[in-house]
């Protein structure tokens, strides 16, 4: 079993998957492996060996420890796609997983940032310091531009676009899109790349002139975002919500959020309408040609 879960993993990456997918995807299916090989007290786990039952005791165990539905529900998809691969490559007959359903669970809307929360934590990096400097560029350009932590990691100099005041990034599966600057970001950037290491090719770097690993740019900015002393639940991925919900309550279409986020599906950034349905409903009544222009005025 463990070749199959490290040819999985190389089955992933031909696939364009991001790395925090694959990383997901690994980690799950590894977690499996491992009580595969407490339940058949072997080290050397055949694939074959692997049943229904086998799947649903290790369900249970999940269960138990008390994890959340959403949790389960992600396990069960990561070993959905490892089996079907399986199936795939002809390595497995019966797929173990077709009689296995995902538990139904609420979305969770996200937390977001006031916009005089998200004030107050850009303009907390000193401006004195180098540090000072990356940082407040680097919490700038995320909210100018909702990018994801690894498009922060992954950024180059040649991707700024400075008389455009746009950005290229490539997303997940290797996507190509354009996203806006702000004129403070830009700003920032600017003052950023006359400190900067320039013989290092990723543009945001540590004070040991260090390409950033995602888990170190992560931390980076909670140590910001701990500052601000807010209840439980805000992380990074807090100010790319923070920058669609901003957006979408002062009138943005969602589509064109949708492109700036780099979601695949509009049902990914519909979620955000939820903040604030009222919004949505003005652009309705403004949009649709059958709509009482006359009911605007209730919403505004």
């Amino acid at each position: 079993m463990y070749d199959h879960v490290e040819n999985f993993k190389i089955y992933l990456e031909s696939k364009n998957n991001s790395d925090n997918t694959i990383d997901a995807y690994e980690a799950d299916i590894k977690r499996f492996h491992i009580f595969c090989q407490e339940h058949f007290d072997s080290e050397d786990v055949q694939i074959s060996d692997v049943s229904t039952e086998i799947i649903r005791y290790y369900l249970i165990r999940l269960i138990d420890k008390k994890l959340t539905n959403r949790t389960i529900a992600r396990n069960i998809s990561s070993l959905r796609m490892f089996f079907r691969y399986l199936l795939l490559f002809q390595q497995i007959k019966i797929n173990p997983m077709k009689k296995i359903h995902s538990p139904k669970y609420t979305k969770k809307l996200p937390h977001f940032f006031s916009p005089t929360e998200i004030t107050n934590l850009c303009n907390l990096p000193n401006t004195d310091t180098f540090e000072g400097i990356r940082d407040k560029a680097i919490i700038e350009l995320f909210y100018s531009s909702g990018l994801r932590i690894s498009e922060l990691v992954n950024l180059r100099l040649q991707d700024i676009n400075f008389t455009k005041k746009t950005l290229t990034i490539f997303g997940k599966g290797n996507k190509k899109r354009i996203v806006p600057l702000t004129e403070i970001a830009l700003e920032y950037i600017k003052k950023y790349i006359n400190i900067r290491d320039h013989r290092i090719d990723t543009f945001f770097q540590t004070k040991d002139n260090e390409p950033f690993t995602r888990h170190k740019l992560y931390s980076n900015i909670k140590k910001y975002i701990n500052l601000l002393n807010l209840r439980a639940g805000y992380s990074p991925h807090t100010i790319r919500h923070t920058f669609a919900s901003h957006l979408l309550n002062n009138g943005a279409n969602l589509f064109a959020i949708k492109q700036m986020l780099g979601h695949a599906s509009l049902s990914t950034t519909e979620i955000y309408t939820h903040i604030n349905p009222a919004n949505v409903r003005k652009e309705y009544i403004q949009g649709h040609p059958r709509a009482e222009k006359k009911l605007i005025k209730n919403h505004e």
